[in-house]
């Protein structure tokens, strides 16, 4: 079994979600149980391929069918990949479990929650099949399964989830049209889709226009995925009007996952041919800086919680870009520490979010007046993700930002470190402008949720008497996320050295 680990990861949610249309019209409860059940599969089975990772100090190779590269599709798990695809295991379990109470169980709609988690659970294998790959047509192929499932989660979200989603899959669609095209110049240029293969034949193309004009595809197409500024336009509506459940888990890591995609293709597949690195050094960076700033002031203009984040991402996902930019240890580790530490922490904001519409309907920050009194954990959550936010000892998002000064600093890069002080100031500003409104307005919130009480079961009902804020699924969730955000940023360097350090040097920077 521990031989065909890279594979499980993949399959065992898939059978979830197989199951699910079936089991739920047989019990509404049933069909997304065997989704839960299949990610925790794959969250079981992600920790024990990470762990024969670092214990043996070797990737794993995984080929589907027996069919050696470049013939056969190879998945690759190392150091960094295997902490990326336990990270989505993570976020996809607790998001599923997050989403129970927002699920209607009567009977007659059975139809809606297991189209729900499909959804879910489609998205959640797409994103781990994109981190686990090593074929660059077969990240396509998980690429799509992502994006569709993304489209319908936005669509189903709230009165202008359908527009968004709409705006989404245009946007995406260039996006993959863009990827695929670059992966088509490669293949025409060198006749292979392994990355690996890619990487070694390309060896002797440094100049060619073919693969130079597939750098610049791959740029965009990947810039459009993470919403990467000036390709973001899809993302502010998409992330404010998703469903409420679920925007956790497109915010938190579904543009995550392409940002690590474009490091694993450019450090990877392109780190012989100079002039393609080059070019892309010079487009990020600037790309990077300019969606570090333009997030933040953006962020400054809204009361809307969702849009503060939304705009928020945009800026968090520069800091990732500004480490590939700088392109040596420090920068790499720091871009993939904040690809950790930002999916923990707007994960928990956006649980945050969903858990204030939830109970009240809060959509706006001018409504979040003495909630604490009333929901002391999500407050917590809010407080503890806000400030790692931030960029504040002892919290995840301070340490990732530290290894990026460090690599920037040791390139003389010291606009860099300018910028990277000036976004975390502004984001000081609109962060502690809600927490302000959270603590010192008044009481303005009503009780009303956002389902119905008849038609939740009486376990996802919030609890009377002041024992429980929200449902336990809910708080689950929300306590993880705020606990993961400490233990990166007081374990951030035992697991660089112990994780992260063998394989960027290894498999990026070798």
């Amino acid at each position: 079994m521990m031989e065909h680990l890279p594979v499980l990861v993949i399959l065992l949610p898939l059978c979830g979600i197989l199951l699910c249309p079936l089991l739920s019209w047989i019990r509404a409860s049933w069909g997304k149980r065997a989704v839960m059940c299949g990610l925790l599969g794959a969250l079981i089975c992600a920790v024990m391929q990470l762990a024969q990772v670092v214990q043996s100090g070797e990737a794993i190779h995984y080929w589907m069918g027996g069919w050696m590269p470049p013939f056969g599709i190879e998945f690759v798990i190392d150091g960094v990949n295997g902490v990326v695809v336990v990270l989505v295991s993570v976020i996809s379990f607790l998001t599923a479990l997050y989403s129970s109470p927002f699920q209607p169980h009567d009977r007659q709609k059975w139809f809606q929650t297991a189209g729900y988690y499909v959804l879910v659970g489609f998205l959640a294998v797409g994103l781990l099949g994109m981190a686990s790959t090593g074929d660059a047509f077969n990240l396509y192929v998980f690429m799509e399964i992502t994006a569709l499932s993304g489209y319908g989660l936005i669509a189903i979200g709230e009165e202008k989830g359908p527009i968004a989603a709409f705006r989404y899959l245009m946007t995406g669609t260039i996006g993959a049209s863009m990827y695929l095209l670059g992966v088509g110049f490669l293949y025409a240029a060198t006749g292979t889709l392994n990355m690996a293969d890619l990487a070694h034949r390309l060896s002797g193309l440094a100049d060619s226009p073919l693969v130079i004009l597939s750098a610049g595809c791959l740029i965009v197409g990947f810039g459009i995925k993470m919403a990467l500024f000036p390709l973001h336009g899809w993302q502010p509506a998409a992330h404010s009007y998703a469903h409420p459940a679920a925007d956790p888990m497109i915010a938190g890591i579904m543009i995550k996952v392409p940002a690590y995609g474009m490091l694993r293709f450019f450090f990877c597949v392109f780190r012989e041919t100079s002039p393609v690195m080059q070019l892309f050094f010079d487009c990020i960076g600037v790309m990077a800086v300019c969606g570090i700033l333009f997030g933040s002031l953006k962020a400054l203009r809204y009361d809307t919680y969702n849009k503060i984040l939304a705009y928020s991402s945009i800026g968090q996902v520069g800091y990732i870009a500004l480490g590939f930019s700088i392109g040596n240890f420090y920068g790499i580790v720091g871009a993939v520490l904040h690809i950790l530490s930002h999916a923990c922490m707007k994960t928990g904001l956006f649980y945050t979010s969903g858990a204030l519409k939830y109970r009240y309907g809060i959509h706006v920050t001018d409504e979040m007046g003495q909630i604490y009194r009333k929901m002391p954990q999500t407050a917590v959550t809010m407080v503890v993700c806000a400030l790692s936010m931030i960029g504040l000892p002892p919290f995840a998002g301070f340490f990732s930002k530290w290894y990026l000064a460090l690599g920037a600093i040791e390139n003389g890069q010291y606009f860099y470190v300018a910028v990277l002080i000036l976004s975390s100031l502004l984001s000081a500003i609109y962060f502690f402008r809600i927490l302000e409104k959270l603590f010192m307005n008044p009481e303005t919130a009503k009780e009303m949720p956002v389902i119905p009480t008849e038609e939740m079961s009486e376990e996802s009902r919030p609890l009377s008497g002041g024992r429980l804020e929200l449902p336990w699924q809910m708080l689950i969730p929300l306590a993880a996320v705020a606990l993961a955000v400490v233990g990166l940023g007081l374990f951030n360097s035992a697991l660089v050295n112990d994780v992260l350090r063998a394989a960027v040097e290894e498999v990026f920077l070798g």
